[in-house]
């Protein structure tokens, strides 16, 4: 009977043990927090997280649901204490678990570090398979294609009149359908316009123009080098003069075609053939003017005509408009990424808005500050909307060498707490309590491990859970 009960006994003194530590942590935590609080120091931005709950399947009936913590200063606490409280209204749902990324200049001269920011910032955490980014083109779907009506109506128009043997006005009325069709490029097709030119130049031979017949054909071949003049539709000397164009065509070397936008990762299309995204270098192209539409999630489509010379190079680089919506959104996240919204201790409403509107869950606002001749520096914060818990204080310069102060680095702090992996955060592992600092305290009182991490003290859990169940289950404490 007594080897029965020993096992009970030194059970009951594991868990009594734990339950010490945690009231002198608690213990430790309020007087700490109390001496913060009278200090007189100048710090403005605590680094400090609130428990993060992992994206993952809702929790079953016989898991508690976590318990979000009140967040650790380690720095002097603000005026009013740092606490989860409840919205007064409900806030927006997000459809899914999106993240959306802004980098917000703070300066007009820090716009370029925030543009180049934002897209390093894009694409580290894209390279995450476990990030979901909320899909902009459904946010913001393109505006719809113009209607070719007209265009169509004039190329009728013309053959109808090229029919009736009247080159004249049907030179005239495919003349202005050439203009009508290139005047939407977004719904460009390079078959029709192909065909409107080689009507324009059957034409145009007719009239006795065989210059402007041969400038026709090689607009023909410029817009669809696969063309070809019907050979019941136009007589011999249509399709004899195609051929001589078509011969001096294929002798022409290639031009380039540079394009760049601001913002860049734009979507390019010449003459209705996708060839990727912004920048782009030396795209090859056959000499002539050719369609070329810059398309971005969110932006007005910048449509053009390029004239591309035989061997040479012609460059876009333009720079994108936001349509209103997006507009609205970006203004959002300008006022939301002000340092008086990062040093509050709740969530500014602007967050709440791009959210609703975006369909996100996670906002991450990166604002970026840069003194003239210094690099660029910046901060970033990440609210989860959802439970209004925030990651704050991740610093970074963006052209860093110190791997502690890297974008690499701050996009691991922000992948932490995405994914639920930042449990606790105080701002500095230095000034918590000597207890908190080894390795065998998370062991018994959480079931995890510590790792500090740039300065930042990460709490780690077994999600199985233990004793104490859930490592959210003390509220008030971190854990």
């Amino acid at each position: 009977m007594v080897s029965r009960g020993r096992p009970r006994v030194a059970s009951a003194a594991v868990y009594t043990a734990r339950i010490l530590l945690v009231l002198a942590l608690a213990l430790s935590i309020t007087a700490e927090a109390k001496a913060s609080r009278r200090s007189k120091s100048k710090a403005k931005k605590p680094a400090a997280t609130r428990p993060v709950p992992a994206p993952a399947p809702e929790p079953q009936a016989e898991q508690p649901e976590p318990v979000p913590s009140q967040e650790l200063a380690a720095e002097p606490a603000p005026a009013q204490p740092a606490a989860f409280t409840a919205p007064e209204a409900p806030l927006p749902k997000p459809s899914a678990d999106g993240t959306v990324v802004f980098a917000i200049p703070r300066s007009s001269n820090a716009e370029p570090a925030a543009a180049g920011l934002q897209e390093e910032l894009v694409r580290l955490l894209s390279s995450k398979p476990d990030v979901r980014f909320v899909d902009l083109g459904q946010a913001f779907p393109p505006p719809a294609l113009p209607s070719l009506e007209e265009a169509n109506a004039l190329y009728e128009e013309g053959k109808t009149a090229y029919d009736n043997l009247d080159p004249e006005v049907a030179a005239a009325k495919f003349s202005e359908a050439a203009d009508a069709y290139e005047k939407h490029p977004a719904a460009f097709k390079p078959q029709r316009l192909a065909k409107t030119f080689i009507f324009l130049g059957a034409s145009q031979l007719l009239n006795g123009d065989k210059e402007g017949a041969k400038s026709s054909f090689l607009r023909a071949l410029a817009a669809d080098p696969g063309t070809r003049p019907d050979q019941e539709l136009f007589a011999p000397e249509a399709h004899t003069a195609f051929t001589d164009a078509q011969q001096e065509f294929s002798e022409l070397r290639p031009g380039t075609l540079v394009i760049a936008s601001k913002p860049s990762g734009a979507r390019v299309t010449v003459r209705g053939e996708d060839v990727g995204v912004t920048p782009l270098q030396g795209v090859p192209i056959h000499p002539g003017r050719h369609p070329v539409i810059i398309s971005l999630p969110g932006y007005v489509p910048y449509a053009s005509y390029p004239q591309v010379a035989s061997a040479k190079s012609a460059e876009l680089k333009p720079q994108l408009e936001p349509l209103p919506a997006l507009a609205e959104v970006l203004a959002a996240a300008g006022r939301a990424s002000s340092e008086r919204a990062f040093d509050a201790d709740t969530m500014h409403p602007d967050v709440a808005t791009i959210a609703g509107k975006l369909g996100a869950r996670y906002v991450v606002l990166a604002a970026v500050r840069q003194k003239k001749g210094d690099p660029a520096e910046a901060e970033l914060q990440v609210w989860d909307v959802r439970t209004k818990n925030r990651l704050r204080g991740v610093e970074l310069e963006l052209q860093s060498r110190d791997p502690e102060t890297s974008t690499v680095a701050a996009v691991e702090h922000v992948h932490a707490f995405l994914t639920g992996r930042a449990v606790a955060m105080p701002s500095s592992s230095r000034n918590l309590p000597p207890i908190m600092k080894k390795p065998w305290f998370w062991a018994a009182v959480v079931g995890g491990a510590a790792v500090v991490t740039g300065g930042i003290l990460y709490a780690t859990q077994d999600r199985r859970g233990g004793p104490l169940g859930p490592v959210s289950g003390l509220p008030g404490l971190g854990f």
